[in-house]
């Protein structure tokens, strides 16, 4: 669709980071996930981190932000504000509300997918008042996800932010096509929407990082959701394929 041939990325597995089920929260983990993306991020242009719940984006930002110093800022794209308050310690619905807490700008991060049925107003108010931008699924649909993105991304880099970490929380899409997503709803954003979002950020040389994340493959109909996140990976990768800046090496 691009006309890129990807053969002409190399890619690493850096393995599994062990997870919690053995550990009495999840904190241990995150550590792991943390340490895991700080080493990483020093010798390659991009790191990608497949989860897993969305609690994995706080640590794998961060320990990004510790290896590579920066203006950073947030992409993502998800159904949800991901604010809630941490009275449990840090949890898929916590992840962009605890970076804010330790220090990103709220005005560094924008949202594209936000479902009207899936945020409480109070979340609503938060993200408001701490300076997201917020972009709703209807925008999507009436703009066209290229508009959206280009203005969101356009955003963030004029608050100052220099490098950017994408957040693919699949339960951005419509639940027909995603299944595996405990909390995807009707009324989501198309697969090839997201699928166009991936590319574009993998083509911007000021994306190093993006996750993708909320996919639980033992409830997955058909492969369908598993699939749709393999063609979010590929387009990815397709975008930074792309890449005049030589980063595909």
């Amino acid at each position: 669709a691009h006309g890129v041939d990807l053969s002409t990325l190399r890619i690493r597995d850096a393995g599994d980071v062990a997870g919690d089920r053995g550990d009495s929260d999840a904190g241990p983990a995150h550590r792991r996930i943390q340490d895991a993306t700080s080493r990483w991020t020093a010798s390659a242009p991009v790191v990608v981190i497949i989860g897993g719940d969305n609690s994995l984006t706080r640590p794998a930002m961060l320990g990004l932000m510790e290896a590579r110093p920066a203006a950073w800022g947030l992409i993502t794209l998800d159904a949800h504000h991901d604010v809630r308050e941490q009275d449990g310690g840090p949890r898929n619905g916590t992840p962009v509300r605890d970076l804010i807490e330790a220090g990103l700008p709220g005005k560094r991060v924008a949202q594209i997918g936000i479902h009207p049925f899936g945020n409480r107003r109070e979340h609503a108010e938060w993200a408001f008042e701490h300076g997201i931008s917020a972009y709703s699924a209807a925008d999507v649909r009436e703009q066209g996800m290229g508009s959206v993105l280009n203005d969101a991304v356009s955003h963030v880099a004029a608050q100052g932010a220099t490098m950017l970490y994408a957040d693919f929380d699949i339960d951005v899409v419509d639940r027909a096509f995603a299944p595996a997503c405990p909390a995807s709803m009707p009324g989501g954003i198309l697969p090839s929407d997201l699928c166009d979002a991936a590319f574009a950020l993998g083509a911007d040389k000021r994306v190093v990082a993006a996750d993708l994340c909320e996919v639980d493959a033992n409830r997955d109909v058909n492969s369908t959701t598993v699939r749709l996140m393999a063609q979010v990976f590929m387009s990815f990768c397709a975008g930074v394929a792309s890449r005049a800046d030589g980063a595909a090496t």
